[in-house]
């Protein structure tokens, strides 16, 4: 996950929702769902922002999970398109500014850049942060800890099958 991605996830995790129609509260909705579903489709990078519903998760690489973040993107961008951004209040425009950035980022690095497909570094860090982001914080009890870090380490044969699959190696530098 990128930084200014953590970063967005960050501001829009602190947004508060509202409980009404208005633009403000259809966007701090969608705000909330954005910040519940996320993690998901990220389970390291969730641990690392201290999100741990799925501490004993490890990502998925595989084109059906591009297809899942990709599906995900396009469909947050369509739900913004749906909120009329100016008439949200300035702090929520901004949000909801950094946020539609952020998803055409994401669209753009998985259509265009394709770094998956040439940059066997993003999984170096990605199997590096699997164990790392369990070990360096103490958030919950150290045996629950290391059961987590056992429950991924036994999805790495699975996740590095899906990088061979991905990776294509005329393209790797």
């Amino acid at each position: 996950m990128s930084m200014s991605r953590k970063v967005m996830w960050l501001i829009l995790a602190a947004s508060p929702a509202l409980a009404d129609n208005s633009p403000d509260g259809a966007f701090e909705a969608l705000a909330t769902r954005y910040v519940d579903e996320f993690p998901a489709l990220a389970p390291v990078a969730a641990t690392w922002l201290g999100d741990h519903r799925f501490d004993a998760r490890l990502d998925q690489v595989s084109a059906e999970a591009r297809a899942a973040e990709t599906a995900f993107a396009r469909r947050y961008l369509a739900a913004l398109k749906a909120i009329d951004l100016e008439a949200l209040s300035r702090p929520n425009q901004v949000d909801a500014l950094l946020l539609e950035n952020q998803l055409r980022h994401d669209l753009w690095a998985l259509e265009e850049l394709r770094e998956w497909s040439w940059n066997p570094m993003v999984y170096t860090g990605l199997t590096g942060n699997a164990i790392y982001s369990l070990m360096a914080r103490e958030f919950a009890p150290l045996p629950q800890r290391l059961g987590h870090v056992a429950d991924r380490l036994e999805q790495f044969p699975r996740l590095l099958a899906q990088i061979r699959a991905t990776l294509e190696p005329a393209r790797v530098p």
